[in-house]
């Protein structure tokens, strides 16, 4: 696949105007040479494309402009570049048509952004196995509904992470291997006006650019691009997730992580002592865009018959949800190569119930002498006690007959140790390292 003669470094250079131009001269050049090879157009005419068609050519603010006017930029920088090509610009843009020229563009614009995003997924992926295994073994509480639920520990909330990113590498490495196919099929798809000399002109063309012939006008079907914002969609959507659990880990009330230090004063305009989740909420923000992107990107698969103006849709979706997705993606890895974990705050909010997060232990034990559901409400009971009287729960259910004439008071404390529940914890991160770790 052919880049600008600058290549791109960041998501917002393979989208700007600038390097779009690039793309459409390139596309341009392609044509031209395409034709000459096939006898379309004279060879000195494809020689003096090559040789003018230059992005300096093109003014584009007269070109935004000008696209203002005619809803696609293409028929302005025909005209532009037709000029600056002389004699030769009588043979441009030969046979072509808007859309060859906009989706063949797109095409090597999402092909090249695609493994970008795979580089730094595959770093975010690096990064969570780190963690997962340091911490493999760490309690903490695990929180359901806002509450506590059961003991876990923070290599599996890191596993949990870890494992839908690694399902995105295999997705998006699916993409890399299927790229978008380019577009050159004249007014209608037809390339009615090249005769008999079309497909191979089309083949020509494509094959400089390093894109794939279409079975069919890829004007009309978009699914290839929507399946790439999708992607990005669900990818983000994960990363969002990441950074929501880590803002409310970083809570006053909970203190578990915090964000690495933004080097400002200011994430707080009135509070001196506010240090605000802001890198977390920059990426479910960025995720919330790029979800939007994908859903207009469903829509502007609508075409109505051949064509339509859906395609603005596209044009619009396209370059943000990659710019935003590209933004989740730095400012996640950003977050998780500094985040602070603070384990002992992690196990003295576990203990804040005093034994209650840890009661299906017991209930468990309790429920082999005397049935699930009975040993499930003499615990309830014994739970509701606990807060109501502010004990422990070990004290509360040593003062049960119910339950000690079951099991013995020293053993129903054992039990109810947060740190001795923690089920397969190890063994599911262990099993979400080596799914990660087979990726490499």
């Amino acid at each position: 696949m052919k880049s600008p003669s600058a290549s791109p470094r960041t998501m917002r250079d393979i989208f700007s105007a600038r390097s779009t131009v690039a793309r459409y001269i390139e596309f341009e050049i392609a044509l031209a040479q395409a034709q000459a090879a096939c006898g379309v157009i004279p060879q000195r005419a494809a020689e003096g494309i090559a040789a003018h068609a230059r992005p300096e050519a093109v003014d584009l603010a007269a070109l935004e402009r000008a696209t203002g006017r005619s809803g696609f930029p293409v028929a302005p920088f025909v005209r532009q570049l037709t000029a600056a090509c002389g004699d030769a610009g009588a043979w441009l843009h030969w046979g072509a048509t808007t859309q060859d020229v906009l989706l063949s563009t797109r095409a090597l614009q999402v092909n090249e952004a695609l493994p970008r995003v795979e580089a730094t997924l595959l770093r975010i992926v690096h990064r969570l196995r780190e963690l997962a295994q340091e911490h493999r073994d760490t309690p903490m509480a695990g929180r359901g509904f806002g509450g506590h639920a059961l003991p876990i520990t923070f290599g599996l909330k890191v596993a949990n992470w870890l494992v839908p990113c690694t399902r995105h590498v295999v997705r998006v490495r699916s993409l890399c291997q299927r790229p978008v196919e380019g577009e050159f099929g004249g007014a209608m798809g037809t390339l009615a006006a090249l005769g008999m000399a079309g497909p191979a002109v089309q083949a020509g063309v494509l094959e400089r650019l390093g894109l794939a012939v279409p079975a069919a006008s890829a004007s009309s079907a978009r699914d290839a691009v929507a399946e790439a914002l999708q992607f990005l969609a669900l990818l983000t959507a994960s990363l969002a997730k990441m950074a929501q659990d880590i803002a409310q880990l970083s809570w006053t009330e909970i203190g578990e992580v915090a964000e690495p230090p933004s080097g400002g004063r200011d994430t707080s305009s009135t509070l001196p002592h506010k240090a605000n989740p802001v890198y977390s909420w920059q990426v479910m923000t960025s995720a919330t865009l790029v979800q939007r992107n994908a859903d207009l990107m469903l829509t502007s698969m609508r075409q109505e018959q051949e064509r339509s103006g859906h395609g603005f849709l596209e044009g619009l979706a396209v370059p943000e949800a990659f710019i935003e997705a590209e933004a989740c993606l730095d400012t996640l890895a950003r977050v998780l190569d500094g985040l602070q974990v603070d384990t002992a705050r992690m196990r003295r909010n576990l203990d804040l119930t005093q034994g209650m997060v840890a009661s299906e232990a017991l209930q468990m034990v309790l429920a082999g002498a005397i049935g699930r559901l009975a040993a499930h409400d003499l615990l309830h009971e014994a739970c509701e006690a606990a807060a109501r009287e502010h004990r422990a729960l070990a004290d509360v259910v040593a003062d049960m007959p119910g339950v000690t004439a079951h099991v013995p008071a020293g053993q129903a404390r054992e039990l109810l140790d947060p740190a001795r529940y923690l089920g397969m914890a190890g063994l599911q991160v262990d099993r979400a390292v080596r799914a990660a770790e087979a990726l490499q």
